[in-house]
């Protein structure tokens, strides 16, 4: 879904009418999958971040040393 389009997986709900609890079941499985999907950004995120600080603590601690 990255590329804007429109996405080949299933709409929730869609197809043959479901019972309430089937749809709730659906809902609560897509919400975990995007829960999932947000942590390992936020994962991926927080490691580029950090790397980024020792980069520049590395960088002040080279420049004091001088």
């Amino acid at each position: 879904m990255s590329s804007g389009g429109p996405s080949d997986d299933p709409v929730i709900g869609e197809g043959e009418g479901g019972s309430a609890d089937e749809l709730v079941e659906e809902l609560r499985t897509a919400a975990e999958e995007a829960v999932t999907i947000a942590r390992e950004g936020a994962k991926e995120k927080e490691e580029e971040l950090w790397a980024r600080y020792r980069e520049l603590r590395k960088g002040r601690r080279e420049r004091r040393e001088r």
